[in-house]
């Protein structure tokens, strides 16, 4: 089970089957006005003062080239809390903080901090996206995370694009100490794929998507 678990082509065959691919930047539909980025992962260090935004971090940073290009006008960022000893802290909050500090126009920046979990996401942007009367929308989230957030999404009669971010495998390899070298990397890789399994399956029980 160990030499299994800890498999780098068995794992990474299983993510790659998961995943969604990430499209490039000029296949974003042209119809498309508005990005909506899923928090996740960002809060603050109470310790040094400052601001963590983890391995997530290119989910907020994705939107910046098809901002720029002008292929999207506006972003909705979607998240609350992610510690509940310290509720002020808000996701949302905390990313349109780093788009300030990237010299995006504030009113450029919508956010929905009341969300703890992607069916909130969707729940609580649907009313902030009927108001911008767009009929699709570019949805930003983690390669292994797109699967749940679009069902999601769907469910609340919301029309998205996917635009991947932090996708988890490249290039399918064949090198011997790839294949048969165990590697403890890969049971953070089984955590990651197993909560996103039992996610959309409890999400599907629930009727959340």
């Amino acid at each position: 089970m160990l030499l299994f678990f800890s498999n780098s082509f068995v794992i990474d065959e299983l993510v790659r089957l998961w995943e969604l691919e990430v499209i490039l930047t000029e296949d974003i539909d042209p119809s498309v006005k508005t990005a909506i980025v899923l928090g996740g992962g960002v809060y603050h260090d109470k310790e040094t003062g400052k601001i963590k935004y983890g391995r997530n971090a290119d989910r907020y940073l994705s939107v910046l080239e098809p901002y720029r290009h002008g292929l999207v006008q506006k972003i909705v960022v979607s998240g609350g809390p992610a510690n509940y000893l310290e509720p002020w802290a808000k996701e949302s909050q905390i990313i349109k903080g780093l788009y300030l500090l990237c010299d995006l126009p504030p009113e450029d920046v919508i956010i929905e901090d009341a969300s703890l979990n992607t069916y909130q996401n969707a729940v609580n942007c649907k009313p902030i996206l009927e108001g911008l009367g767009d009929e699709k929308f570019l949805l930003i989230t983690s390669s292994l995370h797109m699967r749940r957030a679009i069902a999601c999404f769907d469910k609340q009669g919301i029309n998205v694009q996917p635009y991947s971010a932090m996708k988890m495998v490249g290039v399918r390899r064949w090198q011997i100490d790839y294949l048969l070298v165990p590697s403890l990397v890969n049971f953070s890789k089984w955590r990651a794929l197993i909560h996103e399994w039992i996610g959309f399956a409890s999400y599907k029980v629930r009727g959340y998507v």
